[in-house]
């Protein structure tokens, strides 16, 4: 039988990808992970913003929740599963347990880095933060530091205090 007749089975040659394929792959990752962190956003919603901008009467520390809120979806958006929100919190879990809770009074924000977020922190230290608080029960012999910590925060000028804090939690689990 010839190879090339009208009677052959033809058989589905898989070609190596391509540049552009690869590129496509890339885009899609990207479009994904875009998805991703939109979808995050999405969890706060319109209402629970407009209920926390209403208790927390400082615009400067309404900004700073804000931006602390997209750094943190951003940086951690490989380890983000789920975003849990009311008038006084906004907690970021992954593997159904909390990394980080932010947690709205009237004036200022406490951010609570969670055991479970994987940092660690020395009670020595210093941040450029309102207050800091370590938790003592969080205490680590193996590395001699603690795995918790509260900060308070209200001010734009500690914006890099509490990124420098949550660059500290890995990105993956």
């Amino acid at each position: 039988m010839n190879m090339f007749s009208s009677r052959s089975k033809k058989v589905a040659v898989r070609s190596a990808p391509t540049v552009s394929n690869w590129w496509i792959e890339v885009i899609r990752y990207h479009r994904q992970k875009e998805t991703e962190v939109k979808f995050l956003r999405e969890k706060i919603s319109d209402e629970t913003w407009k209920e926390i901008s209403t208790k927390l009467t400082d615009a400067e520390a309404l900004k700073v929740l804000r931006e602390i809120v997209n750094y943190a979806t951003e940086r951690l958006k490989s380890r983000i599963d789920e975003v849990k929100s009311s008038r006084d919190i906004i907690a970021f879990l992954s593997k159904g347990k909390e990394l980080l809770t932010i947690n709205v009074t009237r004036n200022n924000l406490r951010i609570y880095f969670q055991p479970s977020c994987g940092a660690l922190f020395s009670k020595d230290e210093k941040l450029a933060v309102e207050k800091v608080s370590i938790w003592e029960g969080s205490f680590q012999r193996a590395s001699g530091k603690y795995r918790a910590v509260t900060a308070w925060v209200s001010r734009e000028e500690h914006i890099s205090g509490i990124k420098t804090l949550i660059d500290r939690i890995p990105t993956s689990p």
